[in-house]
């Protein structure tokens, strides 16, 4: 009977938790979409470069080879370098979303129906939140000790998403005209 009453007061705070954040993040201010439009005008894919080397096994190992090193040395790093790699795919995720949001922009103002295009989005998004979901598993396993994070194809992602919107934009209309 106490297994029953203690998996029922923790599933009581997990709901409450998931309700908590989910409830924060629908009353946090929503960027305005003509700002995501002229951002993504400026947007650079290059400032999320640095998260594929992150990981690399040519620092660990020359972090083995020096003089002093002990394992501790090698857990504590891992975990640093884990939770930078965590902010970088928070404002991935972000970013992302900003892209996503101009491009419905564009779409509704635009004067004809591109259904072709808003599949083109929705396969997008969920190429993002799938690449998003395998890197966050990758990244728990690493943390256990078991393989390590390719971050690649989910930046690739958000590369294709701004050069769809750049394709898009009128601005881009006339880049590339």
């Amino acid at each position: 009977m106490n297994y029953v009453l203690t998996g029922a007061a923790v599933f009581a705070v997990l709901a409450a938790v998931a309700f908590f954040l989910l409830f924060r993040r629908l009353l946090s201010r929503e960027p305005d979409a003509a700002d995501d439009l002229d951002w993504s005008n400026t947007f650079s894919i290059a400032r999320y470069r640095p998260m594929e080397r992150l990981f690399l096994e040519e620092d660990y190992d020359f972090l083995a080879a020096q003089p002093g090193f002990h394992p501790q040395i090698y857990k504590k790093l891992q975990a640093e370098r884990r939770r930078v790699f965590r902010h970088y795919l928070r404002s991935l995720r972000r970013d992302f979303g900003r892209l996503s949001a101009a491009a419905r922009m564009l779409m509704l103002s635009s004067a004809s129906d591109r259904p072709d295009l808003a599949k083109a989005l929705l396969k997008q998004k969920l190429t993002f939140n799938y690449a998003m979901a395998t890197v966050e598993l990758r990244l728990f396993l690493q943390g256990v000790g078991v393989g390590t994070v390719d971050v690649r194809r989910l930046v690739d992602v958000v590369e294709n998403m701004r050069d769809q919107l750049r394709h898009l934009s009128p601005q881009g209309s006339e880049a590339a005209v």
